[in-house]
């Protein structure tokens, strides 16, 4: 979740811990403590880029490899267009895993090699 419920979980983990830090769904990356956590011997696992450089060089990175078709969204559920509104309360239930689409027409995903459940 990052922000302080990251803070929060981070503070839970026992000696020698890993914590993994993506997102910031709360609207800010976790904040990480490095005396606490090396005390702790905690790992700290996929921290956010540290500069706008680094940030840019990962975008270009991840657009490369989108390009090159190596990437594989993680498609966990799809709904009709006219299911919307379905898609938006199971997303908000947290009631998903990976991607949620919806789908206008699914032969157009199946030709460009995407999956669909």
């Amino acid at each position: 979740m990052g922000g302080e419920i990251g803070l929060a979980s981070l503070g839970m983990l026992g000696q020698e811990g890993r914590f993994v830090r993506y997102g910031m769904a709360s609207g800010s990356f976790t904040q990480v403590p490095t005396p606490a956590t090396a005390m702790r011997h905690v790992q700290i696992l996929r921290s956010a880029p540290r500069s706008p450089e680094e940030l840019r060089t990962l975008t270009r990175r991840a657009f490369d490899e989108a390009l090159a078709c190596r990437l594989r969204p993680v498609i966990g559920q799809t709904f009709p267009l006219e299911g919307a509104a379905d898609a938006h309360a199971a997303i908000g239930a947290r009631a998903t895993i990976g991607k949620t689409l919806l789908l206008t027409s699914p032969t157009r995903f199946r030709r460009r090699g995407l999956e669909t459940p």
